[in-house]
Order: structure tokens, then C-alpha cells, then sequence
């Protein structure tokens, strides 16, 4: 009997186009927080609201908060509405939208507002210097604003209560030389990275993905501490004409050519989860996970309001494939006794920020109080 290579297995299980998630045969060990863990905050995607990743289709049982909280993290959501995405349409009456060339200010400072309220919550609330950030979709180049922009680099007490109900236009949108010492990491879901080149397409931010990724480039603050992990799909190659037997909704091939074309500007043949193309889910210098059959979504496509049935970066079953990332390195082995002298190469993915920050005490009693009305956990 001929014996299938591993290149001739893979090839296989793509089916017109898709390839399906397979639980691999060695199960993947179940990540736990350990003790002293800084709290999670999750960064939702374009168009999402809180409720997606703490109750989604009012099935808590489902939702990553339960599965990351079924772990022993703590878990925060910044308090957003879908509605509140409208507010970036504000980018669209500045000249600078139409010559591409915006910061995050005015589309995206509500929703940088919104997180940065939250990162000051979770901190006073748990007692930690520092969070380790998901972003997923959009939320994880907003995460990757938020790390830079110098606004956020203090917070007086006070303001969390201003930012977490801020309806601000303006504010923000800058960026500086060194991180925001209360991001120890930062994780990306299927995130779109950057805008397309410019021959093939238009930014579709106004420019603001553009500045964000000119000025801190890759994995801008590994050198300084931040630990980077980009998580990509590998699920529904986009295909603009889908051979079938019927009309109707448009089927995975044809949605993922759209949407790839307009995240990247190219869509026939491009591979990834359906929503966002590898290339651009994925940071130079990041550590880099690639998961194949993993959708982009817990929404069915086209929609926010329908479940999709299908395995994406949140399922309980996915999680464990990039969670490890937030554990702890592995202590390196002591060096033998004939050795000369250790070796001077550090992976910047490796290194811990110095949790020196000052952290929340009880002079922030009064800003907690504020929250109150403001349900960020689950």
C-alpha cells in the first residue's frame, strides 16, 4: 500500500477550498493560569459588542470570557455597544480621511478611551502593575495603538470614570518612544495588521492603520519588554466565481475573496479564516501561531446577530493552542561547568517589563465607586 506523505495529507484535506479543523492526536494540554497572573482584557473587532465575547447569542456557556475565566484568569471587556462603532464615522468628515492620511483620532479615541478605562479597572480591582492584552480582529492593531499613544501612559484616578462613558472627538492619536508600562503582552486574533499597498487598494481607516503601522512597525516594543503573539487561521482560500449547483448567499470561497480583496487587495487563491488573509494577520518580529480550519468569527458570516457554528480563535477546543503564550518562559537550563561564557542573544519575546509601576490603591477607592454602574467582568 502506498504510504501518504504528511505534504500529500494536507493537500487532501482541503475541500474545495476549505480546510476543516482536526483535533490533533496528542491532546493539547490544558493552560492554567498561574498564581499571580496579570488580568486578560479583551479588545473586541469592528462591529462587535461586549456581549460577544462574555454572553454570545445569550449562551454564556460558549463565550471566551467563560472559557478564558474556566482557566483561572481574570477577564475584562471594555463596555461596548455595536452602535458605538458609528462613531468612527467621524473620520469621514476630516480632509484627512479622504487623503488617507488620519491617526486614531477622531475615529478610534472613544474606543482607546474605552480600553484604557478598563486596563485601570481590572488593575485596581486584581492589585496587578500589569495586563496582557487580546486583541481580536481590529482590536488588535486598536491594542497596538493603545500600547504606543503617550495619552495613556498615566491615568489620574478620576478620569476612568470619563473615559469609560467618553463620547470624546478629539484626544489621543499620537504615539511615543516607549510602551505603556501596563501592557506586559499582547495577543492578536486574526487581526489586520495593515492596510493593502496603495496600488492595490485604498485605506480603508482613512490612513489610520497606515500611521500606526509606518510608526511602530512589527513588533515595535519587544526590545523594551512587550511580548507580541500574532494568531492567525488557515481556513477558506477566496475564490471570486464558487462553482455551484444554486443562487444565493454568497458561500465561504466568495466571502473571504471580498473581504480579503479589501483587507489586502488581492483575494483569488489567498488563504486565511475567512474574514483576514494570513499575511496580514501575522507581525514581523511576533511570535507567530498559524492554525489551520479556525475561523475568523463566533458570528456567522455576513451577521453578528447568528451563531456560526463553526471553530474560530475563541472555541474552547482553540484556546489552549495560543493561550500558552501568556504563561511564563521557561527557565533556561543552568549552563555546564565548561562553558566559557553565556551567550549574549536574547529573544525579545522572552523578556518580562519590570512590573515597577506603581499599582492601584486605596486613594483609587473613590474612581472605583464610579465604576460601579460600569460592568466590564462577567
Amino acid at each position: 500500500m502506498k504510504q501518504i506523505s504528511a505534504h500529500e495529507s494536507f493537500i487532501m484535506r482541503w475541500q474545495e477550498g476549505v480546510l476543516k479543523w482536526q483535533k490533533p492526536e496528542e491532546p493539547v494540554a490544558r493552560v492554567m493560569a498561574p498564581p499571580g497572573a496579570p488580568p486578560i482584557i479583551i479588545l473586541p473587532g469592528f462591529g462587535n459588542a461586549r456581549k460577544d465575547y462574555t454572553e454570545p447569542f445569550g449562551d454564556k456557556s460558549s463565550a471566551l470570557v467563560t472559557h478564558l475565566e474556566a482557566r483561572g484568569f481574570s477577564v475584562y471587556v471594555p463596555p461596548l455597544e455595536r452602535g458605538d462603532w458609528f462613531k468612527v464615522a467621524r473620520g469621514l468628515l476630516t480632509l484627512k480621511f479622504w487623503s488617507s492620511t488620519l491617526t486614531t483620532d477622531p475615529g478610534y479615541t472613544w474606543y482607546l478611551d474605552r480600553v484604557a478605562a478598563t486596563v485601570e479597572l481590572a488593575r485596581l480591582e486584581t492589585g496587578s502593575s500589569q495586563v496582557d492584552l487580546i486583541g481580536h480582529s481590529a482590536g488588535g492593531w486598536l491594542a497596538r495603538a493603545y500600547l504606543a499613544d503617550p495619552k495613556y501612559m498615566s491615568m489620574d484616578p478620576g478620569s476612568v470614570r470619563a473615559l469609560l462613558t467618553s463620547d470624546a472627538v478629539s484626544g489621543g492619536g499620537g504615539g511615543g518612544s516607549v510602551p505603556n508600562p501596563r501592557v506586559r503582552s499582547l495577543v492578536t486574533l486574526g487581526s489586520p495588521q495593515r492596510p493593502p499597498l496603495k496600488e492595490k487598494g485604498r485605506d480603508m481607516t482613512g490612513g489610520a492603520q497606515g500611521w500606526l503601522d509606518t510608526s511602530f512597525p512589527g513588533a515595535f516594543f519587544a526590545p523594551q519588554g512587550v511580548r507580541y503573539t500574532t494568531v492567525a487561521g488557515r481556513t477558506v482560500r477566496g475564490h471570486r466565481d464558487f462553482p455551484r449547483q444554486r443562487e444565493g448567499t454568497r458561500v465561504p470561497q466568495e466571502y473571504a475573496y471580498d473581504s480579503y480583496f479589501q483587507v489586502c487587495g488581492d483575494g483569488e487563491g489567498i488563504e486565511g479564516d475567512c474574514v483576514v488573509p494570513l499575511n496580514s494577520a501575522l507581525l514581523d518580529g511576533a511570535n507567530q501561531i498559524l492554525l489551520d480550519g479556525v475561523y475568523h468569527s463566533m458570528s456567522k458570516i455576513g451577521t453578528f446577530e447568528e451563531s456560526s457554528s463553526v471553530v474560530w480563535y475563541g472555541s474552547d477546543d482553540v484556546i489552549d493552542h495560543w493561550l500558552h503564550v501568556l504563561l511564563p518562559p521557561a527557565p533556561s537550563p543552568p549552563p555546564e561547568e565548561h562553558t566559557v561564557a553565556e551567550s549574549s542573544t536574547v529573544k525579545a519575546s522572552s523578556k518580562l517589563l519590570d512590573a515597577s509601576i506603581p499599582v492601584p490603591t486605596a486613594s483609587t477607592t473613590a474612581a472605583a465607586m464610579a465604576l460601579s454602574s460600569y460592568d466590564v467582568t462577567e
